[in-house]
C-alpha cells in the first residue's frame, strides 16, 4: 500500500493484540473533498485492504487450529478495522472463498475479549457446513441449534445458531412490539457479545426498501447491539441479487442509518439513498425505486469498500483456482412439445399486443403476463428434458460428474425418470430433501456415489459445496441474476478439490440448454437469457466494482421487452 494505514486500522489492530508491531502512522493529510463533504469516508489506504489478498499484519487468532488462507487474513484484518470505526463489516467474498472461517474467527476473536456467546443467523441448511467448519478450524468452541418457535433455556454454548425462519427470529429475539409494531429485542438477543447475520442479502425487503417479517427483526436486533457498543457482521456473496434497493436494509443492519447517509453524498436522511442510486421512478401509482442509477453504481461500490465492505473476486487468486467458461447449447422443440409451446407463445404475445407491446415493459408485469410467462418456462424446461438427459449422460460417459439445476417439478419428474432409465446413479437436492438427508445427499455426490445431482436453485444455491463436478447444466435459467451467480458457484470454490483442479490445469464449465424452435426463431429461454446476462452486470458494478452499460428494469419487465423485440425482429424478417 502507498498510503499509510488509517488511525483507525491501527488502533483496532493494536487493541486485537496485533503479533507483528504496527508502524508508524504518517501525518494525516489534508481532507480530501470527498473526505470533507461525506466525513466518515475511509482514505485510499481503506480501500486498498479492502481488495486485499494477502495481510499486512499478522494476528493471532485465539483457539484457530487450521490457518487461514492469505485472503482470508487479509479479510479478518479489514473486518475489525471497519467494527473499530462503524460497529459492524460486510464481509463480501466471492462465493466458495472460505467466508465461514473468517467471521468466525472474529466470533473467536469477540469471545476471547468479551467473554459470552455469539449468535449466528443463517439459513437452516447453513447448519452443517457451519458446524463443519467450527471443528476443523475452532474445535474449542460450541455451537447449539436453537430450535422451534418457543423459546427455552438453551443449553450453555459459545455460538448458538437460529434459523433465519422469520417466526423462529422473532421468537427468540424479540420480546413483543409496541403500539405501532416496533419491536423489542430480548434480553437472550441483547445480551449477546456478537452477532453475524450469513446470507444477509435475504433480508433485503421489496424493491422500495420495505422491511419484511424477518428484516424488521433483524433491524430491530442490530440496532439495539448498535447501541451497546456490540459488533455486527454481515456476510453475504451477492449483497445485490437485481437492484441497489436491495442493499439499503443489511448495510443498515451492520452500520446504521449513518453508513446509510455516509455513503449517499449530501444526504439528510436514508431514504435519500433510494433517490441516488435506485433510478426513481413516479408515476400516478406512487414512486419506484426497483431500477438503477447507472452512472453512480460504481461510486456506491467504492463508498462501500471505504466504510464497511471488503470483497474480492476467484479472478484476484490468479491460478489459485479453475478458470471456467459458459456453453450455451441450442435444444431444438419438436413434436407436440414444440405445437404446446407454440400455442403458449401465441397466447402471451396477444396479451403484449393487448398492452401496446413495448409498453409493456415499461410498467410491473400484469399477474397474467408472469403467469404465461412461467408456463412457457415451464413448457420449455420439458420439452428439453430428453435433450439434456442426453447430453449429460454423455458427460458421465467421459467419467465426469454433473450437477444438473432445474426450476420447476415437473422438469425434476422428466430429468430423473430419463436419468433412472440409464441407469445413472443421482442425488438429489430440493426443498423436500432437509436436514441430514441433505447433507448426506451432497456427501454421496462428493464421495462419487452419485454421478449426477439434481440441484433446484432455491434449495441449492447456497449452503453446499459440489466441487466433485466440474460441469454444471442448466436445464432452466431462474429469474435472478445473484441466484445464477451463486449457484455457479457451487462447484468453483477455494477447496482442496478446486485448487487441485487448477494446478492439473482443468476448467470448470457450466452449459446452457436454450430452447430455440427448429425454424430458428426465439424463444422465452433466449429472452430470459440474454436479460439474465444484462442483468448480471448491476450485480457486478455494486458487489465487484465492474462498469456496466446496460438498460434498467426488473428482471420479468426486460424479459418481456427482450421476448417481444426478437419476436418483431423475427416476424418482420
Amino acid at each position: 500500500m502507498t498510503d499509510s494505514l488509517t488511525d483507525d486500522l491501527l488502533a483496532a489492530l493494536q487493541s486485537a493484540g496485533t503479533t507483528t508491531p504496527a508502524p508508524t502512522a504518517a501525518p494525516a493529510p489534508a481532507p480530501t473533498y470527498r473526505e470533507q463533504a461525506i466525513g466518515r469516508l475511509g482514505g485510499d489506504d481503506v480501500l486498498a485492504a479492502s481488495k486485499a489478498t494477502e495481510p499486512h499484519l499478522a494476528h493471532h487468532v485465539p483457539g484457530m487450529v487450521r490457518p487461514f488462507l492469505a485472503h482470508q487474513a487479509a479479510a479478518f484484518v479489514y473486518c475489525l478495522a471497519a467494527i473499530a470505526r462503524w460497529g459492524g463489516t460486510m464481509l463480501g467474498h466471492d462465493m466458495g472463498l472460505g467466508k465461514t472461517q473468517v467471521f468466525l474467527a472474529l466470533i473467536a476473536e469477540w469471545l476471547h475479549r468479551c467473554g459470552g456467546y455469539a449468535i449466528l443467523v443463517g439459513p437452516p441448511v447453513g447448519k452443517g457446513g457451519y458446524q463443519q467448519d467450527m471443528a476443523a478450524a475452532f474445535p474449542g468452541l460450541t455451537i447449539v441449534h436453537l430450535q422451534g418457535r418457543k423459546p427455552y433455556k438453551p443449553e450453555p454454548a459459545d455460538v448458538y445458531f437460529l434459523s433465519d425462519d422469520p417466526l423462529t427470529l422473532r421468537a427468540w429475539l424479540t420480546a413483543g412490539a409496541d403500539s405501532k409494531g416496533h419491536l423489542f429485542p430480548s434480553t437472550f438477543a441483547t445480551n449477546a457479545s456478537i452477532l453475524v447475520r450469513d446470507e444477509i442479502h435475504r433480508d433485503k425487503g421489496g424493491a422500495n426498501a420495505k422491511p419484511t417479517a424477518r428484516a424488521k427483526v433483524m433491524l430491530a436486533v442490530s440496532k439495539a447491539l448498535h447501541t451497546a457498543g456490540k459488533p455486527v457482521v454481515g456476510v453475504t456473496g451477492s449483497l445485490l441479487l437485481n437492484r441497489p434497493a436491495e442493499a439499503m436494509l443489511p448495510l443498515t443492519m451492520v452500520g446504521t442509518e449513518d453508513l446509510i447517509t455516509t455513503i449517499t453524498p449530501g444526504a439528510a436522511r436514508p431514504a435519500s439513498y433510494l433517490w441516488r442510486y435506485c433510478g426513481a421512478e413516479t408515476s400516478r401509482f406512487g414512486t419506484s425505486f426497483a431500477g438503477c442509477d447507472q452512472e453512480r453504481m460504481l461510486e456506491l461500490h467504492d463508498y462501500l469498500r471505504r466504510t464497511v465492505y471488503c470483497r474480492i473476486e476467484k479472478r484476484d487468486l490468479g491460478d489459485l483456482l479453475p478458470w471456467g467458461n459458459w456453453l450455451v447449447r441450442p435444444t431444438a422443440l419438436m413434436g407436440d412439445a414444440m405445437h404446446r409451446y407454440e400455442r403458449l407463445s401465441k397466447a402471451f404475445l396477444e396479451v403484449v399486443m393487448e398492452e401496446k407491446g413495448q409498453l409493456a415493459a415499461e410498467r410491473a408485469a400484469r399477474a397474467q403476463m408472469i403467469t404465461q410467462m412461467n408456463a412457457m418456462r415451464i413448457e420449455a424446461g420439458v420439452a428439453k428434458a430428453q435433450a439434456a438427459v442426453e447430453y449429460v449422460a454423455d458427460l458421465v460417459d467421459q467419467d465426469r460428474q454433473v450437477v444438473v439445476f432445474y426450476e420447476h417439478q415437473v422438469v425434476f419428474a422428466a430429468l430423473a425418470d430419463g436419468l433412472a432409465k440409464r441407469r445413472i446413479d443421482t442425488a438429489v437436492i430440493n426443498g423436500q430433501v432437509t436436514g441430514d438427508r441433505r447433507e448426506d445427499e451432497i456427501a454421496a455426490f462428493q464421495a462419487g456415489r452419485a454421478k449426477v445431482i439434481l440441484a433446484q436453485t432455491a434449495a441449492a444455491g447456497i449452503a453446499c459445496t459440489l466441487t466433485a463436478a466440474a460441469d454444471e447444466v442448466w436445464v432452466q435459467l431462474p429469474w435472478s441474476a445473484g441466484l445464477l451467480k451463486q449457484a455457479c458457484d457451487r462447484i468453483l470454490r477455494a477447496d482442496q478439490i478446486s485448487r487441485d483442479r487448477a494446478s492439473r490445469g482443468e476448467a470448470c464449465t457450466w452449459h446452457v440448454m436454450n430452447a430455440a424452435m427448429p425454424d430458428g426463431s426465439p424463444t422465452i429461454d433466449s429472452a430470459i437469457w440474454t436479460v439474465l446476462q444484462q442483468k448480471a452486470l448491476v450485480c457486478d458494478a455494486v458487489n465487484a466494482g465492474r462498469e456496466i452499460t446496460m438498460p434498467e428494469g426488473t428482471v420479468q419487465e426486460l424479459v418481456v421487452a427482450e421476448w417481444w423485440s426478437s419476436q418483431q425482429g423475427y416476424r418482420n424478417r
